[in-house]
């Protein structure tokens, strides 16, 4: 369990770490561990599912998120509404369980029963395409990325913030790390990159527009409406947006009303699916906007 970090290892329960960290010592590397109450839990290794012999009960799994919360799960109410708890070093913990409602919205969550650890590793030099893709269009127009959950668009964004902010070739690069992920990584000293931490993405991506003067603004899993207006505000104020969506196809993305708008706005002069490619490589295809209006629109 080398590649898990320390904090995580002991916040699983003691009667079943051992389980899971027989299972994972068997992978190179661990994507995710979900804890599951009266399920067997499993790891996620190279978008491979593997079980363990670990079933934990409800208790373990409350046990288990108050250690990762440093004994104060309340502090992290808001987000756990919302479905995660961001942790240091880029550690996402999704959260799941029965839902309390106020005035239809979700005011808590309680029997939690689903803990899905989600464990960042340092980008490989993934992306060097697309970058270049954006420097030829002269930062005038941005892309976005998309694939099915799990199969690497964070650890992508990671590497083109890396790219596209250092060097002899730098760009200013304002990141809007809403979840705390995608900052993991992005800490060296030599990078041209402004980090909005904990900034919902459509206030981050105005904010960032209006006041930092960047020349890219990078964003993760973007869909809401409040979204595509400040993406498209940020167009307006001429600066590029590298974005990801979940998505399995573009014309399943361009199907969804919010990126309709976004693609007949022009903010987006690509759209890249992406797939795994060996164990923890990726391959792209890339569909360019007027391909896009010929094809699917």
């Amino acid at each position: 369990m080398s590649d898990i970090p320390e904090f995580v290892r002991f916040a699983l329960p003691e009667r079943v770490r051992k389980d899971i960290e027989d299972a994972a010592s068997k992978q190179k590397r661990v994507e995710e561990i979900r804890l599951h109450c009266s399920r067997r839990a499993t790891l996620t290794s190279a978008g491979r599912n593997i079980p363990t012999s670990a079933v934990l009960t409800r208790q373990e799994i409350d046990r288990t998120l108050t250690r990762l919360c440093e004994g104060s799960v309340y502090a992290f109410r808001d987000t756990i509404a919302e479905g995660y708890i961001g942790l240091r070093g880029g550690v996402r913990v999704g959260v799941c369980g029965r839902a309390a409602l106020s005035g239809g919205k979700i005011c808590g969550v309680y029997d939690i029963d689903t803990l899905v650890i989600r464990i960042p590793h340092p980008s490989p030099p993934l992306g060097s395409e697309i970058a270049e893709l954006i420097r030829k269009n002269e930062l005038t127009s941005g892309v976005l990325i998309y694939s099915p959950p799990g199969v690497g668009k964070t650890t992508l964004l990671r590497s083109l913030a890396k790219i596209l902010a250092s060097g002899d070739r730098a760009v200013r690069v304002s990141v809007i790390d809403t979840r705390g992920e995608l900052g993991y990584s992005l800490g060296d000293a030599n990078l041209c990159i402004d980090m909005l931490s904990g900034y919902p993405k459509h206030i981050g991506i105005s904010i960032a527009a209006r006041t930092l003067s960047p020349q890219v603004i990078i964003c993760d899993e973007i869909g809401s409406r409040a979204e595509s207006d400040a993406i498209c505000e940020a167009q307006g104020c001429g600066v590029p947006l590298i974005a990801t969506a979940h998505a399995s196809s573009v014309r399943e993305l361009l199907g969804r009303s919010g990126m309709g708008m976004l693609h007949k706005s022009g903010c987006f002069s690509a759209y890249i699916g992406i797939r795994r490619s060996g164990e923890f490589g990726l391959s792209y295809d890339i569909c360019k906007r007027e391909d896009a209006d010929r094809a699917f629109l």
